[in-house]
């Protein structure tokens, strides 16, 4: 959900941006910011999960054992 989120709110951020570039320099969309939202979409989606604590964050299966 937090991945989700954030997409959501880098892809109105970047069409606030591309409009306002349209207006001002007639430009109707810019590529690169799709393909750099693809990549950060396909960097949260490939995340490793894991838990937080006071110890610092763990990775795998220490994170299994400790979450069931």
């Amino acid at each position: 959900m937090v991945a989700f989120t954030f997409l959501v709110v880098l892809w109105v951020s970047a069409a606030s941006v591309e409009y306002n570039m349209a207006m001002r320099f007639r430009i109707l969309s810019s590529v690169a910011s799709i393909c750099g939202l693809l990549v950060l979409l396909g960097a949260l989606l490939r995340a490793p999960e894991g838990y937080e604590d006071e110890t610092g964050f763990h990775i795998g299966a220490l994170a299994d054992a400790v979450l069931s």
